[in-house]
């Protein structure tokens, strides 16, 4: 893969991120979840890995190209990626640090009767090897994943066709977050 291929690929990476990271902020603050919001954390670590490659790859093309003033624009693409995550670690922030919601926020939050979070598949697990679609997760438990983490990649708003493996962080929302926890082979105390 060239240079330019790899800056594509980062830029792709970023900009699916950066979309994640607010949604996951957002949604950290709605649900007072500190387990949205240090994945939002982590979320922004790789952010800061990418804009750094991202620079890297650009001065080196920029040796080889007759008008290396083209890349800058790449570079303030990366900018721009990194800006918005910035924000949604700020926004998550909020969280980790136990600043007190804003009365309208913590309405919000008694009024929602969902929660989110993130949810590990253990081996054994029955969603092993299933696509979304054969589970059926919104109308059998309840529960919608908006984002699968495998390893250090992210399946932003994951299709039908998806499926779930071995290690998978689901990010899941839903009424009840236990039910998914089961299937996924994690240990659930009971109230």
């Amino acid at each position: 893969m060239n240079e330019l291929d790899e800056i594509r690929n980062c830029l792709i990476e970023m900009k699916d991120l950066s979309s994640l990271m607010v949604d996951l902020a957002f949604s950290a603050v709605m649900y007072n979840s500190e387990d949205i919001a240090e994945e939002v954390y982590l979320l922004e670590e790789r952010m800061d890995e990418l804009t750094l490659k991202v620079k890297r790859l650009a001065l080196l093309v920029a040796k080889k190209e007759e008008d290396p003033v083209k890349l800058l624009s790449v570079i303030d693409m990366a900018d721009i990626n990194e800006q918005i995550s910035d924000a949604a670690y700020k926004i998550s922030d909020l969280i980790l640090r136990d600043v007190e919601p804003h009365p309208i926020i913590k309405k919000i939050m008694e009024d929602t009767e969902e929660e989110l979070g993130r949810v590990t598949v253990h081996p054994g697990s029955l969603l092993i090897g299933k696509t979304l679609k054969q589970l059926k997760l919104p109308s059998k438990i309840g529960t919608r994943i908006l984002a699968i983490k495998r390893g250090t990649r992210y399946i932003y708003n994951p299709g039908k066709d998806d499926k779930i493996e071995e290690g998978d962080v689901l990010i899941a929302v839903g009424s009840d977050l236990d039910k998914l926890r089961k299937l996924a082979g994690e240990e659930v105390e009971e109230e």
